[in-house]
């Protein structure tokens, strides 16, 4: 009966190498997205140019759901980029949701990192101001 053990190890370890690449899918979470510019808050930056959309439905989930100084990290497997998105701090402003937010990318080979600020609409999308 030594087989049993060996399945159940075997079982473990793959469940813990599919989970190791859920945060690198392809796919956008559903739900909200991230609007505006990230160029206001670094002109000619590599992170302000690199995210499409499924990027920033990405982003726009990190916002949503982690908690301040948890990051979401995930690889855009059309571009080859990587990203690791962290909101720092949540606030209200003229009574709009806020968070401010670190984003690392890896862009063509080139690593940049800015930092922002968010509002979450009504609409349920979060608006860079700018």
């Amino acid at each position: 009966m030594k087989l049993v053990p060996a399945i159940c190890v075997s079982c473990a370890a793959m469940a813990m190498a599919l989970a190791g690449c859920a945060g690198f899918s392809s796919q956008a979470p559903a739900g909200g997205t991230l609007t505006g510019s990230l160029a206001g808050a670094a002109p000619g930056s590599v992170a302000a140019r690199a995210m499409d959309d499924g990027d920033r439905r990405r982003a726009a989930s990190a916002l949503e759901t982690l908690a301040n100084g948890e990051s979401s990290a995930w690889r855009n497997r059309e571009t080859g980029d990587s990203f690791v998105f962290t909101p720092t701090s949540s606030v209200e402003r003229r009574g709009e949701r806020c968070r401010d937010f670190r984003l690392e990318v890896v862009a063509g080979g080139r690593p940049d990192s800015i930092g922002g600020s968010a509002c979450r609409q009504p609409d349920g999308s979060w608006r860079i101001p700018g």
